[in-house]
């Protein structure tokens, strides 16, 4: 019997900390669970993961799922390599460093990301030159129209840079409950990234994938605040893509603007730009900018979406007539005010 309760209070459940309440909320850990929950909804179910990159509204209607189906299973392959099957209440973070205990490489640089492995297909995770699909084989997911159990492939899911079908047109179409990775056995550090590459040469001789992912722990611990103690949501914004043109004119205009080859041009790096416009440490109400990393908002207490989100249009806005550049919002939104 799934219990299915109710007015849940969604304020513990996203790392904001912003004040929601579900019409009903359901936790599940089986597929089959899930499965029953649709039926019984007729598909109007939504999903939260471990809360760490949306923007919670005051109200959500229908019901709110919880996948917490667990656990994680290694297939060895020929060449070195293996399948690794997770589920989606797996911990980011904990998958990480299981792998790492296994000698499995490929997502060391994605250590100490915050949420659930379900939810990591959806946005395309990525941190310091590299992105989910780099490593991604499948997923399996459930139709909230029907419970049909799908298989999706990298191409059927059609990532983009924090992107994926999951962002677009089938936001809320299905639940994934297990993701499958392809990583390998040798090694292969990518050090591309100015802040981890010094990082790495305090520490010394990068030789592991362990080592690699303690100096992107590292890198991350000192530019972002703790959701625990200041509540906030990661990167609020993506990295914008302009043209080369258009990235060499601003950098004549702003100093130490970095930029990266990327397809339709050159990846800018949001944080700068919001830096420069003077945003970094600033206040709007009960919602501010983190005063070491400008891509982050925080909820300085008592902060509802409103004020979140208030925020981030104001430094879009800025942003777009200091520099004629659009920033797109990284977290999904959830409900409505």
């Amino acid at each position: 019997m799934i219990d299915i309760v109710p007015r849940y209070d969604l304020s513990r459940c996203n790392t904001l900390r912003l004040p929601g309440v579900a019409e009903r909320a359901a936790i599940v850990t089986t597929v089959d669970d899930l499965q029953r929950v649709i039926e019984r909804e007729r598909g109007a179910v939504r999903v939260l993961g471990g809360g760490s990159n949306v923007v919670v509204r005051e109200r959500v209607s229908g019901c709110v799922v919880f996948p917490r189906i667990g656990g994680i299973r290694v297939e060895e392959e020929p060449r070195g390599r293996a399948l690794v099957r997770v589920g989606a209440g797996v911990r980011w973070h904990d998958l990480v460093r299981f792998c790492i205990g296994q000698r499995l490489n490929g997502i060391e640089n994605l250590a100490l990301i915050p949420g659930l492995v379900g939810a990591a297909p959806i946005q395309n995770i990525g941190a310091y030159g590299v992105e989910l699909d780099t490593v991604f084989d499948h997923l399996v997911a459930v139709s909230c129209r029907d419970g049909g159990v799908h298989r999706l492939d990298r191409a059927a899911c059609a990532f983009g840079y924090r992107d994926s079908r999951f962002r677009r047109a089938d936001a809320d179409a299905f639940v994934i409950v297990e993701v499958v990775l392809r990583l390998s056995r040798t090694y292969a550090p990518h050090i591309d990234y100015p802040d981890v590459r010094e990082e790495a040469l305090r520490i010394g001789k990068l030789d592991s994938a362990a080592r690699l992912a303690e100096a992107v722990i590292r890198v991350r611990r000192r530019k972002l605040p703790d959701p625990r103690s200041v509540p906030n949501a990661g990167s609020f914004f993506k990295n914008p893509i302009v043209s080369r043109a258009q990235f060499d004119s601003l950098r004549e205009r702003i100093d130490r603007l970095l930029g990266y080859d990327a397809a339709g041009g050159v990846k800018l790096a949001a944080a700068r730009l919001i830096d420069a416009a003077g945003w970094k440490g600033r206040r709007l109400g009960r919602a501010g900018v983190w005063g070491r990393q400008p891509l982050v908002l925080v909820n300085l207490g008592g902060a509802r979406a409103s004020d979140v989100l208030a925020l981030a249009d104001a430094i879009a806005s800025d942003v777009r007539d200091r520099y004629a550049v659009e920033l797109e919002l990284e977290p999904r939104l959830l409900g409505e005010d």
